[in-house]
């Protein structure tokens, strides 16, 4: 049997189509933003860390739909930057991320960069299609924690 006959192969992979349309934009994303020092990963910690004031790691950890080791292992160069602080919560075992005024500096030195491309983004997609992709984004999201509880 070849291959191209066995059951399966001719069915587009879901998981690697979004994977590849990530990466993708993802180099993008990372370009814009290469002459700020900061990756899109890095921007959008920081922006998630701004829009909570401070936020248990955990937390947004969940919010970025990263597990814990990679969201640690991409706060360690921001914090010895300094755009990051990371303290003990006031209860418990938990840990704070709270941006620093550096951190905010970096960020919104990056955002004139970041809103061009988004707006490019937006222009190649169209706005029906642009409210899709988000549409389809959170419910992929939602799938995702649903089958992972």
């Amino acid at each position: 049997m070849h291959h191209d006959d066995a059951p399966g192969l001719t069915t587009p992979c879901a998981c690697t189509a979004l994977r590849k349309a990530v990466r993708s934009i993802d180099r993008l994303y990372d370009a814009r933003l290469a002459r700020h020092g900061i990756t899109t990963t890095q921007f959008g910690l920081l922006r998630a860390i701004a829009r909570a004031g401070e936020i248990v790691l955990n937390q947004l950890a969940a919010r970025m739909v990263m597990d814990r080791t990679s969201l640690y292992r991409t706060l360690r160069p921001m914090e010895a930057a300094g755009w990051v602080s990371i303290a003990d919560a006031p209860r418990g075992r938990a840990k704070l991320a709270r941006l620093t005024e550096t951190g905010a500096a970096v960020m919104h030195a990056a955002e004139p960069d970041w809103l061009a491309l988004q707006g490019e983004v937006h222009g190649q997609i169209g706005g029906d299609e642009w409210h899709a992709l988000m549409a389809m984004s959170a419910r992929l999201v939602a799938l995702g924690k649903d089958k992972a509880q």
